[in-house]
């Protein structure tokens, strides 16, 4: 064997190892093919778990704070809808469609846009107001100051001890 050859197998196992690590298991990927063909599909506990922690990871917060803040706000339920017209497992408002980069807010009914943009706002309001109490707050009632959001925040936070 040539030592051409051998680094050629080498690379095989970096490739394949490679796609381990970044390929989303079987039924993640069905999701996925399904959603870039413009198909509908709900998403299972899993795989919704799945999105929440690489959102978590693309904007540098908790997992287990992400994970808290979705099971509070709607027990990861994608078709979840508040009284105020927040949407999706992390319930968000329409008008913050486009501070996420989406050009429409119908597409905050896709639960890993609705995912990604409620852990793209949590970071945000970290980076402003430095303290994840503050960040939990606003996120919950758009201000700092809000009874109801102080306890919003208190809730998410003793949650994500637990997860």
């Amino acid at each position: 064997m040539s030592q051409g050859q051998k680094q050629d197998g080498g690379g095989l196992v970096v490739l394949l190892l490679a796609a381990a690590l970044f390929v989303p298991p079987a039924n993640n990927l069905r999701f996925h093919v399904q959603r870039f063909f413009g198909l509908y599909v709900t998403p299972t506990r899993t795989i919704i778990e799945s999105e929440v922690d690489r959102a978590a990871d693309a904007w540098n917060v908790s997992r287990s704070v992400l994970r808290a803040l979705v099971q509070v706000e709607s027990s990861y339920r994608p078709d979840a809808l508040s009284p105020v017209g927040a949407r999706g497992v992390a319930q968000i408002m329409p008008f913050n469609a486009k501070r996420c980069g989406l050009s429409h807010d119908q597409k905050l009914w896709d639960a890993v846009h609705n995912v990604r943009c409620g852990a793209q706002i949590l970071a945000e309001e970290l980076d402003q107001h430095g303290d994840l109490k503050k960040a939990l707050t606003v996120y919950n009632c758009g201000r700092v100051k809000c009874k109801e959001g102080e306890k919003y925040a208190s809730k998410v936070i003793a949650l994500s001890r637990v997860m």
